[in-house]
């Protein structure tokens, strides 16, 4: 048998594949290498049989290198792409999406150019720490390493915010002062799991949520006075219990220790309740702009009847609903669908109707009672959504439909159905995570 002999080349980086990893052809073959950027210059080690690329040294830095704000950014699993300046990003991110289009549908499509942030640090309003047992710092936290379930420790991270940090790190402290050890997952014992903390930026206000093994929590009242004493700005404290061997970070069970268990936060001149188990865009700021840019492609009247599917906690159904004659709001997730319900109230909006139920069964039987509505903006999770939803849409023949993607490999799969009776007319990517390879996407299709 023939061996595979390593070579050493030099080869300069062309393009990136969906991971946000720099790609480049080789004798016909294409490779693939993390944490470079196009046009570096690169001397690598190539391994032809399995298409792998060994960094052996950067040779020559692209323009669009930078240097990472971040000190752990090679080993940490949260930011991918933070060792490419911002503009670079977001020609990056277009590109994918371009590039995806392209391939699925064999045509070009009008591609916006990606709506970005001025400061694309420090956005997130919601951050999830997972903790751990340390021989040496006897308790750390952050997130995984990537690919693995090992925990990379971080004081401060550069997408979360100040206040975060820094509760964060009160927490490590505090748990350590009392003795306290984090779950190990597979001895499956410890306390506590992760510490999810939410934060209204417009409003000042922070939930902690600390996710225990079990109810039972020594010391708890000592850790409350401790927690309080040194961050008196925390708005409520809940306990959650995941006695689970699961990967699910937050368990059924709750208990709220201080507070109203709940935050408030204002977005586009509206209030919304947000509860530890419901949905709310994590980055606010950009929020506004995707929601603003989808009810702008999406032309709405005083006379139309809107569908809001996978409707969350209600936000962009009460964003529109002073554009339209009635919102019918679908949301399966039990918590979230009872805050957008008080935050309706919050807002005095009475044109409205909440329907606890899943967004499939719903518009199936919508469609078999041949009912009709006007516009279906639908915002499904990162698995898309499903055949018997679209199809029901191209029964109920929507003028309008906005679809609000977060991941743009599920949206072409749905779009595939959808293109049978509508065409696609607008395509507006949106960074919502700005440092990751992650993209959101506003398409709007108009019936044939």
């Amino acid at each position: 048998m023939k061996e595979i002999t390593k070579t050493t080349e030099i080869v300069t980086i062309t393009g990136y594949n969906e991971k946000g990893n720099g790609t480049f052809l080789h004798n016909g073959t294409l490779f693939e290498i993390g944490g470079v950027v196009e046009k570096d210059v690169l001397e690598v080690e190539l391994n032809p049989k399995n298409r792998e690329a060994k960094l052996i040294r950067i040779k020559e830095k692209s323009n669009y290198r930078v240097k990472p704000k971040c000190p752990i950014f090679d080993i940490c699993g949260g930011c991918q792409i933070q060792h490419m300046n911002y503009a670079h990003q977001l020609e990056y991110k277009k590109r994918l999406v371009e590039e995806l289009f392209k391939k699925t549908f064999k045509k070009n499509y009008p591609l916006n150019p990606c709506l970005g942030m001025d400061n694309p640090f420090f956005y997130r309003n919601k951050n999830q720490m997972v903790f751990a047992n340390d021989p040496k710092l006897k308790i750390i936290s952050g997130f995984y390493k990537e690919g693995t379930h090992k925990v990379i420790n971080f004081d401060n991270c550069y997408l979360q915010d100040d206040v975060t940090n820094k509760i964060v790190a009160t927490i490590k402290d505090i748990m350590i002062k009392l003795r306290l050890s984090a779950y190990n997952e597979d001895r499956e014992t410890g306390l506590i799991r992760h510490v999810l903390v939410k934060r209204s930026f417009t409003l000042n206000e922070t939930m902690v949520v600390l996710v225990t093994k079990t109810e039972i929590f020594p010391g708890r009242n000592n850790f409350m006075k401790m927690l309080l004493a040194r961050h008196p700005g925390i708005t409520t404290v809940i306990q959650n219990i995941n006695s689970k061997d699961t990967s699910a970070v937050l368990g059924n069970k709750e208990i709220v220790l201080h507070g109203k268990g709940y935050i408030t936060d204002t977005l586009g001149g509206y209030q919304f309740k947000i509860s530890s188990q419901s949905f709310y865009q994590i980055n606010p700021k950009q929020t506004e702009v995707l929601y603003s840019t989808a009810l702008k492609l999406a032309n709405l009247s005083k006379t139309d009847v809107l569908l809001d599917a996978y409707s969350g906690v209600g936000t962009i159904g009460i964003f529109a609903s002073s554009l339209v004659d009635k919102v019918i709001s679908v949301e399966l997730e039990k918590s979230a669908y009872l805050d957008a319900i008080q935050n309706a109230k919050l807002n005095k909006i009475k044109n409205i109707h909440f329907f606890n139920d899943d967004a499939t069964k719903f518009l199936v039987n919508m469609a078999k009672r041949k009912e009709k509505v006007d516009v279906i903006i639908m915002d499904p999770p990162r698995s898309g959504s499903t055949l018997q939803f679209l199809n029901a849409v191209l029964m109920i023949k929507p003028k309008k439909i906005v679809y609000i993607s977060c991941n743009p490999y599920t949206l072409v799969e749905d779009l595939q159905t959808l293109i049978k009776e509508y065409e696609i007319s607008s395509i507006q990517p949106v960074d919502m995570f700005p440092q990751t390879n992650h993209i959101e996407n506003i398409v709007l299709l108009q019936k044939k």
